[in-house]
């Protein structure tokens, strides 16, 4: 049962009582009718923009892409301004850039604009006069848990090449399977990714890897040859890529750095480059790749306290994540207790600050992070001395 926010009947109802037909379409409709909460709706219609733009003529509108339709509709309810994008029935012309349609014409009937849309579970339209529309078994597909385009997948993807990392997409949010000619299409038309913007790649792959059925979605790349024409890039170990479902974090900088831990540097960073990631993200999937690296052997207490200096603000001692890096139960108990142990583990934490070793080195500046490095090693060594007077002895013999 598919049941429309106050808003959203509101903007149907308007539209409907000026002569046009509306339903709610697309993820708002196929994630109501799996039990889950929409987070936006989208509105289409047979009216024109122009038409759009009379009936919500005492609203706030933004002609969002009126060329192509749209309109944004803000509907205030007391708090705030909830948006919609109302869109009138289209049919796309043709694509010749692997993306966008050259032209787009309009129509009367919601079906013309089902039709043109990625999968069939997204090509479903609602609304309380009309009921569902549902012209290629959308609802069946998500009955029985399936990814399949609308009519002939090659085509569709041929129209839009980021709706092959879409499929992949959908399948590791959803946990649904790819329908065989759905990913027989990707296939054949994975060579046409490099066509779309590397920005749009990065929002559909973050996306992806962060979902619960990640694992499985990747897997299903990598068979389809559609990780190579990403990413032109060594493939993940299967074991790793199946690994992934047992990483509870929707971090994905986390799961990506699992999951090509095992690459070298030079491709790690090819791989990062491509995806464009922001420079924090990109540092801090490389900090996550390095945690592999850390040497566990030595005193366990020390080295926790280590571990924690380097890494706590990245991961959790907790996180199951650190399982895949270390296979030692001891280190990871002593770990999460040393974390709860309130240590000092960063020179911030020290009972000593700047102001206090400037005097002890006369003045050098440039000396006192010199020495609070010192007394930080000191400390995680043995965090009992943690005290302003022995941090100072410490200093002073440290100048001697």
């Amino acid at each position: 049962m598919i049941k429309l926010p106050d808003y959203v009947q509101n903007c149907i109802e308007l539209l409907e009582e000026s002569g046009f037909s509306a339903y709610a379409v697309g993820g708002a409709v196929r994630d109501s009718l799996i039990g889950v909460c929409p987070n936006d709706w989208d509105v289409t219609t047979s009216a024109r923009p122009e038409e759009t733009l009379e009936v919500f003529k005492n609203f706030r509108t933004i002609p969002t892409g009126i060329k192509h339709g749209t309109v944004t509709v803000l509907f205030d309810n007391g708090s705030a301004l909830l948006p919609i994008e109302v869109t009138t029935f289209r049919v796309d012309g043709d694509y010749l850039d692997s993306r966008h349609p050259e032209s787009v014409s309009f129509s009367r009937d919601v079906r013309d604009d089902l039709s043109r849309r990625d999968f069939t579970v997204n090509a479903m339209a609602y609304s309380e006069r009309d009921g569902l529309i549902d012209a290629f078994g959308g609802s069946d597909d998500l009955k029985n848990r399936i990814i399949r385009t609308v009519g002939d997948a090659e085509q569709r993807f041929s129209e839009d090449a980021l709706r092959i990392l879409r499929a992949f997409r959908f399948s590791a949010q959803l946990g649904f399977e790819i329908e065989e000619k759905t990913l027989l299409g990707a296939k054949k038309c994975a060579h046409l990714l490099k066509n779309i913007a590397r920005e749009r790649i990065g929002a559909e792959f973050k996306k992806l890897i962060a979902s619960d059925f990640c694992a499985g979605s990747l897997e299903k790349m990598i068979e389809s040859d559609v990780w190579e024409a990403l990413f032109f890039a060594e493939k993940p170990e299967t074991d790793v890529v199946l690994r992934l479902s047992s990483i509870k974090s929707d971090d994905f900088a986390v799961r990506l750095a699992v999951l090509i831990n095992g690459f070298t540097d030079d491709k790690i960073t090819e791989l990062l480059n491509s995806l464009r990631l922001s420079n924090d993200e990109k540092k801090r999937v490389l900090r996550l790749c390095r945690v592999k690296d850390f040497d566990i052997s030595g005193e366990k207490e020390r080295k926790a306290r280590e571990f924690l200096h380097l890494y706590r603000d990245i991961l959790s001692p907790s996180s199951e994540v650190l399982r895949f890096y270390f296979d030692a139960d001891e280190f990871l108990t002593v770990l999460e207790r040393e974390s709860k142990q309130g240590r000092p583990l960063a020179i911030s934490d020290l009972a000593i600050k700047g102001g206090d070793v400037l005097p002890l080195v006369g003045g050098e500046h440039r000396r006192v992070s010199e020495i609070l490095n010192l007394l930080l090693q000191r400390v995680l060594d043995d965090p009992s001395l943690n005290e302003k007077e022995k941090l100072i002895e410490i200093s002073q013999k440290s100048l001697e």
